[in-house]
């Protein structure tokens, strides 16, 4: 089950969303676990919604530097990706909307040849593929038992400056658009807040047809 590398190589312990390994395993354990509900709550529902995970995303890092990972950022965008933001365009978030539109605007090429050389190209690359995964295991899920699913995120937090101090990849509000395109077993994408400013945060968690 490999982890994730930053840029040094160096470990991080955070499982590497690239391995089909890593989230078959999770799927499978994930799917044990909604089975298990179903046959002790189905006819009471007291379960209501479940949480798929916790607060996912890279720390330490703007994104996963691991063999499999540097190989998937040199290649092309998935075409997934790509048909979503040219289908929806005119309703992406404007965070979206900046960053594809700062690199030109391209419909195809790698990541950074997509969405520019820096941070946020490889904060886009970690959202689609933590969503992927996600995704996979939400799918699985809902196969034994068709409840509910959000995500909660890490919100970025005052001090932070860029994706690695917040979790990289994670559903937080300006990543939307790359879980919607590629997570579209989960229902809901919610933040976890610790800040003061409720309405604010919940506000921008609710753009774009997401129904927190």
């Amino acid at each position: 089950y490999p982890i994730a590398r930053d840029k040094e190589g160096h470990g991080r312990e955070i499982l590497s969303t690239l391995s089909a390994a890593n989230r078959d395993a999770d799927a499978q354990a994930y799917a044990a676990l909604l089975r298990h509900v179903r046959e002790v709550d189905a006819a009471t529902r007291t379960v209501i919604m479940i949480q798929l995970e916790n607060e996912v995303g890279l720390l330490g890092d703007t994104r996963d530097h691991c063999a499999e990972a540097n190989a998937a950022f040199a290649a092309p965008v998935p075409a997934d990706l790509m048909d979503y933001l040219q289908k929806n365009k005119t309703a992406l978030l404007p965070e979206t909307r900046r960053l594809w539109d700062d690199a030109g605007g391209k419909t195809s090429g790698t990541w950074e040849e997509v969405f520019g050389k820096g941070t946020g190209a490889d904060e886009a690359f970690m959202a689609w593929h933590y969503a992927r995964y996600m995704n996979r295991i939400s799918e699985l899920g809902k196969k034994e038992y068709a409840l509910p699913v959000y995500v909660n995120a890490w919100i970025v937090q005052p001090k932070d400056h860029q994706p690695g101090d917040y979790p990289s990849g994670g559903p937080q509000a300006h990543n939307h658009d790359f879980w919607r395109a590629g997570a579209p077993q989960i229902d809901i994408l919610a933040p976890d807040i610790y800040l003061p400013n409720f309405a604010e945060i919940a506000a921008t968690y609710s753009r774009n047809g997401n129904p927190l």
